[in-house]
């Protein structure tokens, strides 16, 4: 009997919330691509004088969010709408409040992340054919469960 894994999109749960602004659940509203990058290493080594090494383990929870959806989709306009309210929130609290937890049903995990901030407004394209538009999100912690 052949072993296999199977792999499907639709099987992944995406939801970007915040109390202020709502939620939107970005696996229903089109996204095509989630990556998730994490920015800092979880151990490193320093050699000694002598010839020793030095294990560090470090604690590094943060990273970078790419989540991939159609241009001018309810997706897209809910995070520019989240976009500009943190750009224009008089409150600095308000600012770390988001959070994206995705949940993998085919895999059998969920990732937790935290003070999920955008880095920028992504690119538009106009051109003869609709594309997805690419919105690079902060996260201040990142977990696997």
């Amino acid at each position: 009997m052949a072993k296999f894994s199977v792999y499907s999109l639709a099987d992944v749960r995406a939801v970007l919330y915040h109390p202020s602004v709502g939620q939107c659940v970005l696996s229903q509203e089109g996204m095509g691509k989630l990556q998730i990058s994490y920015s800092g290493d979880l151990s490193s080594h320093t050699p000694t004088a002598d010839g020793y090494v030095v294990l560090n383990r470090l604690r590094s929870h943060s990273g970078l969010l790419t989540v991939e959806v159609p241009q001018n989709s309810a997706a897209d306009q809910f995070l520019r709408k989240w976009a500009k309210y943190l750009k224009n929130t008089g409150d600095s609290y308000q600012f770390g409040l988001s959070a994206l937890n995705i949940v993998d049903n085919g895999g059998r995990f969920t990732i937790y992340t935290e003070g999920v901030t955008p880095q920028k407004l992504p690119d538009r394209t106009y051109d003869q054919a609709s594309s997805n538009v690419t919105w690079t999100l902060l996260a201040a912690y990142i977990s696997e469960g």
